[in-house]
């Protein structure tokens, strides 16, 4: 565990951001503030206006100040990239556990509330609090395609406490984002489709759960009706599966997703989320990098647009988006992992 302080303020002269001035976006948002924070990845807004952050492979919690300052809240940790702001409680989750913060201000320290098995490919967790008051963590698969049993493969549930574990949804290769629509509290969720299929097969997924308990397909199918070569016989004829949402072009890796509050909006806005796709890693020609702006018509996608880019330049790549936090007024959070960065937008 650590204490370091490190004085950092937005826009710290001390990291290179001129690609962040390429940043382009709408015309009524402007880019606010940035910072500097190695690995940025889900972030979670404390009562006291705290910003905390988890990475990956850094195994590092942030802590930043109101005014810009970032604290090592925990290091050494194993890839600790959710964290989540509840019932003035911060929690944590790693690979193989979530836990919750205890003596926050004076000397921190984990307690686990639930384990999970220690498998790191796709093993990371984004968590969330749901409308129904219940603490949301994932279990993706531990491989790029293979056929495993529960925990695996899924979303799951559980008591704030730990207790009480369900599942939500099944055949999910991995979902590093998700969100529930602020009318119908029905939830939509990002998933990246398996590799070594080819640059443009198959594809990524939005979806979303309306049902009790719904398989998505993998792995046996992917997209709306790809059979995987060696899995896609195998399907058992009790598994109906449900179709995605929508299909994103192959690696483009789509991440946090996030609707726009109708509190802070306009009616042009209502029913419209974000979506980051944090970028292509083993594509021939780099994919995605860039925030999508999608707006909804009954159950059906009616429009995916560009919405921030910038984030690459033909094959060079500046930055990675991941998650979105809402502010109350409207403003919302960006972070980026490589080289990690969080960056504060609003509309004019």
């Amino acid at each position: 565990m650590t204490f370091l302080l490190i004085a950092l303020s937005f826009m710290a002269t001390s990291f290179a951001q001129d690609w962040i001035k390429n940043l382009s976006m709408p015309k009524e948002f402007v880019l606010e503030k940035s910072l500097h924070v190695p690995g940025a990845r889900q972030m979670a807004l404390a009562s006291d206006q705290t910003l905390y952050v988890g990475t990956m492979d850094q195994g590092i919690v942030y802590a930043i100040s109101p005014q810009g300052d970032i604290k090592t809240l925990f290091s050494g940790l194993n890839m600790p990239q959710g964290v989540l702001w509840a019932n003035e409680t911060l929690y944590i989750a790693e690979v193989h556990r979530v836990s919750k913060v205890i003596n926050l201000k004076t000397k921190p320290e984990l307690v686990a509330i639930k384990e999970f098995p220690d498998k790191k490919w796709h093993g990371w967790k984004t968590i969330q609090k749901g409308p129904d008051g219940k603490l949301y963590a994932p279990v993706g698969a531990p491989c790029n395609v293979c056929d495993e049993k529960l925990p695996f493969m899924a979303l799951h549930r559980m008591d704030f406490d730990g207790k009480n574990l369900e599942t939500v949804a099944t055949g999910i290769r991995n979902t590093v984002g998700y969100t529930w629509h602020p009318e119908s509290k029905e939830l939509y969720f990002t998933e990246m489709g398996r590799d070594q299929m080819g640059d443009d097969i198959p594809p990524d997924e939005l979806n979303v759960i309306k049902e009790k308990t719904p398989h998505f397909g993998f792995p046996y199918i992917h997209g709306k009706n790809i059979p995987d070569p060696k899995f896609g016989a195998l399907k058992p004829k009790t598994v109906k599966i449900t179709p995605p949402l929508l299909e994103i072009p192959a690696h483009s890796a789509p991440i946090g997703i996030a609707f726009f509050p109708k509190d802070s909006y306009p009616k042009e806005f209502h029913n419209c989320f974000l979506l980051a796709e944090h970028g292509s890693w083993n594509r021939s020609k780099k994919s995605g990098y860039q925030v999508m702006k999608g707006c909804l018509s009954g159950n059906k996608v009616k429009s995916y647009t560009s919405f921030i880019t910038g984030f690459k330049e033909g094959e060079k790549v500046f930055g990675r988006p991941v998650h979105f936090l809402f502010l109350k007024d409207g403003r919302f959070y960006l972070s980026e992992d490589e080289p990690g960065t969080i960056l504060l937008f609003k509309r004019k």
